[in-house]
């Protein structure tokens, strides 16, 4: 273990997420393809996170809904859409 004084690194953000969710936005009710991941496992877990907002460029949570889909070589389709924000 060691102590090496510097500055705090900028905080990351994921311009992509906030840009698709922006363009789900725009289509009110309207289903997209999102994402193709590894397995299905992780478009589950990216669907969840998606429709309870953990995922910060998808809140407020319940603002949107997603599923998950195993696609036709084995990996996993996400599908998302927004249905507003239902809590103004």
């Amino acid at each position: 273990m060691h102590a090496r004084f510097e500055p705090l690194p900028v905080t990351r953000v994921n311009q992509d997420a906030y840009d698709t969710a922006a363009a789900l936005r725009e289509h009110l009710g309207k289903w997209a393809h999102i994402a193709n991941v590894g397995n299905r496992n992780r478009a589950t877990n990216l669907s969840y996170r998606i429709r309870t907002g953990r995922h910060a460029a998808f809140r407020p949570g319940g603002a949107f809904e997603a599923q998950a889909r195993t696609a036709e070589d084995g990996t996993a389709d996400v599908y998302a859409r927004y249905i507003g924000d239902h809590h103004q």
